[in-house]
């Protein structure tokens, strides 16, 4: 039988068929824009849909006349904490809000305002306080008291992968991994089919526009008939309950088993590891969130903006286009990798801050932000490009150790994925900077679109296998990466100086909160 799993990321939607066999034959991708300005953070979920509708469509076109009509099941991953209102015909009210839009943090903080033990209910039943700051319990406080008209017009507040459930089978459906940053499910125990009572009277979030519950594993529905009129899809094709990238990068590199560390690095960088129970370390912003295994919980830390940090500075410097010049280019990453080659490590000690939209874990600050320090009459282009990679890469080892402190182990292996495995250069780096070897995943950009696809093949009655000595399911092994003793050095110095300036950046409170 074949499976398709789609990514919905906030970048671009890709779509995957595999065969019987698991092996990939054929993808596609769609690229996506989202707006920001200030605290709103926004994206189009009717072009989003629509980049998904066309992306199975490619799908059909490529395999050619009844290429998709033995697809069983549709398994989706993708961006979370970001929430869209839907009517009853399931069609969006307003643009999607995205993880990185902060207008309902006041309102979370009204919570503990109002609710004495608000704060030590959320530590226990969730395990993150009500902080707001783009969590998705933000969003629906703000929809709700800010935009009662539009409240009053929705049927239901979705996750990405819950809204493009329902759009391919009509049925409306979240589940206890979807909805974990909505902050209403008691996540002491797995397999929660409810919301926790007690959370959703203490946030005031109006129930009845709360997607109900079914098991990370469950099928949603099978396809609408005008869809598969539409892209040649089978009617008794299934969707399945949609999982986070978080999750998808976790089974693509085999971290939600013990014993393993993998790092997404693409918009944003994630540590994930495996853990037996709920938890959180709230001074470096490590927690341990439902797993979609039955009894796995997942490590998650997030360090916030990466790959989209080393993509800001390629495009809006190495290859503007303004009234200086016009250096602009299809791809920002062109010329990458040689700029990584031409600078040396350290990159003649300049330092990149990649805190553009404020710092996550493991030290939290809205207000904190980025730049280059240390720039000197030897600094070139090239080093800015270097940099930028390297600042990605000792955001990464400045989290490492709050999470194996967290997990209790330290491993000397991570398995990567994401953008960043897709080049040599920057592998490499992370490394050395590191100080671990580094595996990666085969066609990482892909990576989350075939997880999905194995477990919507595992949800219809296919094997799931555990990672063992190979990578997680849908996965292959990439090219493998050992750090360089001869420039360890560099990079404890340079680890040194990175954690220095964000101390020393911290109080002068640079951006907006």
């Amino acid at each position: 039988m074949d499976t398709i799993g789609v990514d919905i990321g906030s970048s671009n939607v890709k779509a995957v068929l595999s065969g019987p066999d698991g092996v990939s034959r054929a993808v596609a991708t769609r690229a996506l824009v989202w707006e920001r300005a200030g605290e709103v953070a926004e994206q189009d979920a009717v072009a989003l849909w629509a980049a998904v509708v066309d992306a199975l469509g490619e799908l059909a076109a490529t395999l050619g006349p009844g290429g998709l009509g033995e697809v069983a099941a549709i398994g989706l991953c993708g961006q979370y904490s970001s929430i869209v209102a839907v009517d009853e015909a399931l069609e969006p009210l307003a643009p999607m809000r995205l993880y990185l839009d902060t207008r309902g943090t006041a309102h979370c903080y009204e919570i503990m305002e109002r609710e004495p033990d608000a704060f030590v209910t959320w530590l226990e039943h969730h395990p993150i306080p009500p902080v707001g700051g783009g969590l998705a319990l933000g969003h629906l406080l703000a929809l709700q008291i800010d935009e009662p008209e539009l409240h009053a017009r929705t049927r239901a507040y979705l996750e990405p992968v819950d809204y493009v459930a329902a759009r391919l089978t009509g049925k409306v459906a979240g589940s206890q991994v979807s909805m974990f940053a909505s902050q209403l499910i008691d996540n002491r125990s797995l397999g929660q089919l409810a919301y926790d009572a007690e959370l959703v009277r203490m946030s005031g979030v109006d129930p009845a526009k709360l997607p109900p519950l079914v098991a990370p594993d469950a099928k949603v529905g099978t396809v609408r008939a005008d869809l598969c009129a539409q892209t040649g899809l089978p009617a008794t094709a299934v969707v399945v309950a949609g999982m986070t990238d978080s999750h998808a990068a976790a089974l693509a590199t085999g971290a939600d088993q013990p014993g393993r560390v993998g790092i997404a690095v693409g918009t944003t960088a994630v540590v994930l590891a495996a853990a037996r129970a709920i938890g959180v370390d709230l001074d470096h912003e490590v927690l341990a969130m439902p797993g979609i295994r039955p009894e796995s919980y997942l490590v998650w830390a997030e360090n916030g903006l990466a790959g989209r940090a080393v993509e800001h500075v390629l495009d809006r410097f190495v290859h503007a286009s303004d009234p200086l010049g016009v250096y602009a280019v299809a791809d920002p990453f062109v010329g990458f990798e040689d700029a990584l080659a031409e600078s040396v490590p350290g990159a003649k000690g300049l330092r990149f801050l990649p805190w553009l939209s404020g710092s996550l874990a493991p030290a939290a600050d809205p207000t904190v932000r980025g730049g280059f320090v240390g720039m000197s009459l030897d600094t070139e282009r090239v080093d800015l490009v270097r940099a930028a990679a390297e600042g990605v890469a000792h955001n990464l080892r400045w989290l490492l150790e709050p999470v194996d402190a967290f997990t209790g182990t330290s491993g000397t292996e991570v398995v990567l994925t994401g953008g960043a495995a897709r080049s040599p250069g920057w592998s490499q780096i992370l490394a050395d900077v590191l100080q671990r070897s580094v595996r990666t995943i085969a066609e990482p950009g892909h990576a989350g679109a075939r997880a999905a696809s194995a477990w919507a093949r595992a949800a219809v009655g296919g094997a799931l296998a555990d990672a063992g000595d190979g990578p997680g399911p849908g996965s292959s092994w990439g090219p493998r990466y050992e750090p360089d003793p001869e420039v360890a050095g560099v990079y404890d110095a340079g680890q040194a100086a990175f954690t220095a300036v964000f101390e020393a950046l911290r109080p002068l409170g640079l951006g907006t909160p």
